[in-house]
């Protein structure tokens, strides 16, 4: 009887095995060549130049609208007026809410929905007493070392100053779209976009202007973006979590330090703050994720690749590695990041009150309402939960769409050694903005970047390589010409 049941599991291990490996055999690459659009020569050194100008001109955004300068961003309207002649001589061009640009480029085809391409002007300030730690200034827009030096460089001028340098080159050319293309240009994204993105789109919205596909600034080609893969990773966008900042409070007795009460106000602070970092919101492999890995999982090796197409059975394996590193836990979960604490003003007074500031970051599937409930389930009844600024995830377009599908092949013809992959981006765009005027809006900046550059971003010596200005401009191009 036994020599049954051993041979029953047996044939049920092998049966199980051939599945296993047949799933992981069948996990094919999605890759494609496509041959790029010839014709048009790129002065990448003129770019750059142009690039170098737009730096120079500071438009550091604040939080509220009277608190920053507005000298520099009419500056730089102009400036880019200057620097374009032929895009402000026959493109349409509207400034919308003294500081934002709407350009209009009308097609052949009246019957074929435009499309749009977006950016934003302001820029991040440079940490006080960091500025001896630049290379070259943080606003010198110094071109050295085959490289454009300065804030903005990366997020974001740099995609402004590439799509208007491939729509002056295809003006020269003599060249007119298929279809309406649209660039809008805000002035706040860095403060939530209130004032610039949300005022164009309600405008577009008023004219009854919807799109056939939008692309933001977002994610870019990155090398070692993901363990197991040495393929460059081009990361698309097709999402982007919600945002919460949250703060907590908790009150207690003052008083003398000599004699405490058994818990302070800093004290439940900080068992409140323990408890959230512990109690993080369940890792979970989301249908988006699901999407994501069948891109990308063809690319890594066979031992990967079989727990990745069997993730019906190896998904708590496949969780348990993921998230052991920041970017894998971030796609598989609602962040949980406690950035501010506050409470005491003297070593020996006790507290009378006692806050943090969490910053939460709001996986597509969830939302606000349910962040919030895991967040007071665990704080308890004595600590005060008050939401400071709130904003619910994006839909997640589709990767089956013409949109997703034109800019796939812009990345393949200038970037051929790159794998596309749908993604959610972990930080906010003005993308969200315009959710009622498309059902496509992806987020993709096309510049080839190691994790280090990634640290240059909203830090010390950001910086672009002429490399990627020629490569950038070329990817427009092709996106302008499909």
């Amino acid at each position: 009887m036994l020599d049954w049941v051993y041979y029953l599991l047996a044939a049920g291990g092998l049966i199980l095995a051939v599945v296993l490996l047949s799933r992981a055999a069948a996990f094919r690459s999605r890759r494609y060549t496509v041959r790029p659009e010839q014709g048009i020569a790129i002065d990448r050194l003129r770019a750059a130049e142009r690039l170098s100008g737009a730096i120079r001109i500071p438009t550091i955004t604040a939080p509220e609208p009277e608190g920053a300068e507005r000298a520099p961003f009419e500056q730089f309207i102009a400036y880019l007026e200057q620097a374009y002649p032929r895009v402000h001589e026959l493109v349409e061009r509207e400034i919308v809410n003294r500081y934002s640009l709407l350009y209009r480029w009308k097609g052949r085809d009246e019957s074929l929905k435009p499309a749009l391409l977006m950016a934003h002007i302001d820029v991040v300030p440079v940490e006080e007493g960091t500025e001896q730690d630049w290379l070259h200034p943080p606003f010198s827009g110094a071109v050295a070392d085959g490289f454009v030096w300065g804030r903005g460089t990366m997020d974001i001028k740099n995609q402004i100053i590439l799509i208007l340098e491939a729509v002056e080159d295809l003006l020269a050319a003599g060249f007119t779209p298929a279809r309406d293309f649209y660039l809008a240009f805000g002035h706040d994204e860095e403060v939530r976009g209130k004032e610039g993105a949300f005022k164009i789109a309600a405008l577009l919205q008023s004219r009854g202007i919807t799109f056939e596909y939008i692309l933001d600034e977002g994610g870019a080609v990155t090398v070692g973006a993901m363990p197991g893969v040495k393929q460059a990773l081009a990361m698309v966008g097709i999402a982007e979590k919600g945002y919460a900042d949250i703060r907590i409070t908790a009150r207690g007795e003052g008083g003398h330090s000599s004699m405490p009460p058994r818990h302070t106000a800093a004290g439940l602070i900080g068992q409140a703050v323990v408890d959230l970092e512990k109690r993080q919101h369940p890792a979970r492999i989301s249908p988006f994720l699901k999407e994501m890995l069948a891109y990308v999982g063809p690319e890594m090796n066979f031992g990967l690749r079989l727990i990745l197409a069997n993730l019906w059975l190896f998904g708590p394996l496949f969780k348990l590695i993921f998230k052991a590193s920041r970017a894998g836990n971030a796609l598989l979960r609602t962040t949980t990041a406690v950035t501010i604490l506050e409470g005491g003003s003297e070593p020996n007074v006790l507290p009378r009150k006692a806050s943090a500031v969490i910053n939460y970051r709001i996986a597509p599937g969830e939302t606000v309402a349910g962040m919030l409930e895991h967040l007071r389930r665990i704080v308890g009844p004595e600590i005060a939960v008050e939401p400071l600024v709130t904003t619910e995830p994006s839909r997640i377009s589709p990767v089956e769409g013409n949109g997703f599908k034109t800019i796939e092949r812009a990345i393949y013809a200038i970037f051929p050694d790159a794998v596309t992959v749908p993604y959610i981006v972990m930080g906010g765009t003005d993308a969200i903005r315009y959710e009622p005027l498309c059902e496509q809006i992806y987020r993709f900046t096309p510049m080839l970047i190691s994790a280090e550059d990634l640290d240059r971003m909203h830090g010390t010596n950001e910086r672009l390589s002429l490399d990627n200005i020629e490569n950038g401009i070329r990817f427009y191009i092709e996106l302008l010409k499909k």
